[in-house]
């Protein structure tokens, strides 16, 4: 299982999540596929026109898969008050190497908010600790050797 840091935008990079119920409903829909045993959902930034996750696919699922239920969901779920495009194709990904990456990572996504001058912000995975799975046991006092 290889573990991920992924960001996708919002088409035109439309600010969908600045409205609260926008963010509450993808905050539902990550956590509904990681409950369903899609992915190991680590950690999670939804900004105002993107979304930074990093997640571990679980076993039988791809990383677009993983993408393709969250965007999917999301998009399907909002479409009763939001018509057009959604999401921007596709997104970035990066593979996490070492626990050192993930660290890094995970630091840099839980940063966003503070960046963006975004106080007390509540879509963010440090509000949700307790329900945000653990560094993978693989990962774990793993360095790359450089």
């Amino acid at each position: 299982m290889q573990t991920y840091a992924v960001t996708t935008a919002t088409h035109q990079r439309r600010v969908l999540f600045l409205r609260t119920a926008n963010s509450e409903l993808l905050l539902s829909v990550l956590f509904r596929y990681r409950d369903q045993g899609r992915y190991l959902l680590h950690g999670f930034a939804i900004m105002p026109e993107h979304l930074h996750v990093l997640l571990t696919p679980e076993a039988g699922q791809t990383i677009e898969r993983c993408v393709q239920c969250i965007k999917g969901g999301f998009s399907f779920q909002v479409r009763a008050q939001f018509s057009g495009e959604v999401w921007q194709t596709g997104f970035h990904e990066h593979r996490i190497r070492d626990e050192q990456n993930f660290q890094n990572q995970l630091a840099y996504i839980s940063a966003n908010p503070k960046r963006r001058h975004l106080v007390d912000y509540r879509f963010v995975h440090t509000c949700y600790l307790d329900q945000i799975d653990s560094m993978p046991v693989r990962l774990q006092g793993q360095y790359l050797r450089g």
